[in-house]
């Protein structure tokens, strides 16, 4: 075999390996935590993520297993003299299903569960946190405090004979790891 042709067997496996680590990537969209008055005066975030479900996960979902999504948020007071104080943070999970006798996908989160009849309008859905209560509010000063997140799918929740078999290389592994987000005090744009 060739040098060339060796070289470019190589080029297109490694092209082919980085993609499929670029498909497990969670990328989050401007991350904010705002103080509100209204609807309730309370720590709210909002943001988006970017991410695509590998073919792997996709066929577990349309077996009818359902896909747990966690998405976490700490709050926390930057003191120099000691540890970091958590001041208010939550952990939500949003459930998703699929119902192979109606052909139609459930997304519940919390109390509230709605339907679609498209995996792209779910996870539309699933993409877009906006108002999740953190905490209660206070007249924070923003430079004093630190926010932090994270969006993962949880593996811990799937059937047994899943978990034994997962990989982190088989698309499983969808996961933005902790990431800062921005605080704004109330009526701050």
């Amino acid at each position: 075999m060739s040098l060339k042709k060796l070289l470019a067997i190589t080029l297109l496996a490694m092209s082919t390996s980085l993609s499929a680590l670029a498909s497990d990537v969670v990328v989050p969209v401007d991350p904010v935590i705002e103080g509100q008055e209204v609807p309730a005066k309370g720590l709210y975030f909002s943001s988006s993520f970017e991410f695509e479900l590998s073919s792997e996960v996709e066929d577990v979902l349309q077996r009818g297993i359902t896909l747990y999504f966690v998405i976490e948020v700490e709050v926390e007071k930057k003191r120099w003299y000691w540890f970091d104080r958590s001041i208010c943070g939550i952990k939500e999970t949003i459930r998703l299903s699929f119902n192979p006798l109606t052909r139609s996908y459930r997304v519940a989160i919390g109390g509230m569960t709605q339907s679609f009849s498209s995996l792209e309008g779910a996870l539309r859905f699933i993409k877009t946190i906006n108002n999740l209560y953190v905490g209660s509010y206070r007249n924070l000063n923003p430079e004093d405090y630190e926010a932090r997140a994270r969006f993962y799918l949880d593996t811990s929740k799937l059937p047994r004979p899943f978990q034994v078999t997962l990989k982190g290389d088989d698309g499983w592994n969808l996961n933005s790891g902790w990431f800062d987000a921005e605080i704004k005090g109330a009526g701050e744009k």
